[in-house]
């Protein structure tokens, strides 16, 4: 697990101007493994993806992570993961979006800024490689000792902007303030 920045106990990131756009990045938990007579849409999450996405969404709220946006893909396993995760979150707005499928870096940044503009914290809960493009375009630098190429399943990045807004933020200058993969989370 990779918090970055001053840390007040396990999770809380200290510091920083508190009005800061974030896009946050999660890839969908585990699914079930593919077969032939299940259209790669449609496979739901595995009971491993199940434990992790419950996880996941116990440590975004203890984190002060939870969104004010969720745009999530229509795809079985990325409705569930959010389902999970969000079933501690309060209650925030959440789009279900076709065009999130198996989307490029791109169109997915495109949903982000339509759709999320006058948020400050938009999470897009979706696939690879999409997201993990999506991650190196924002994040130009990053800590040593990340490895940002490796996104796996219920993994999280977390994208902060000078900009109050996501309407307002340039896509070019985001920092990463967090990431997380699920495995590497302490016992919560």
């Amino acid at each position: 697990m990779q918090l970055l920045g001053s840390i007040a106990h396990s999770c809380q990131i200290v510091g920083g101007d508190t009005r800061m756009a974030r896009i946050t990045l999660f890839r969908h938990a585990k699914a079930e493994t593919p077969t032939a007579d299940i259209a790669d849409f449609d496979r739901v999450l595995a009971a491993r993806g199940r434990r992790n996405a419950d996880r996941m969404g116990r440590f975004v709220v203890e984190c002060g992570l939870v969104p004010d946006l969720a745009i999530v893909s229509p795809a079985a396993r990325t409705r569930q993961t959010y389902e999970l995760a969000a079933a501690h979150w309060p209650d925030i707005a959440v789009e279900h979006r076709p065009g999130i499928y198996e989307a490029s870096a791109e169109t997915i940044m495109t949903a982000i800024t339509a759709l999320g503009a006058a948020h400050e914290h938009v999470m897009v809960i979706g696939h690879n490689p999409g997201l993990v493009v999506l991650l190196h375009h924002l994040v130009e630098s990053w800590p040593s000792g990340i490895n940002m190429s490796y996104f796996p399943t219920s993994c999280l990045a977390e994208i902060g902007f000078d900009a109050p807004t996501i309407g307002e933020i340039n896509p070019d200058d985001g920092r990463l303030l967090s990431f997380v993969r699920v495995r590497e989370l302490p016992d919560i």
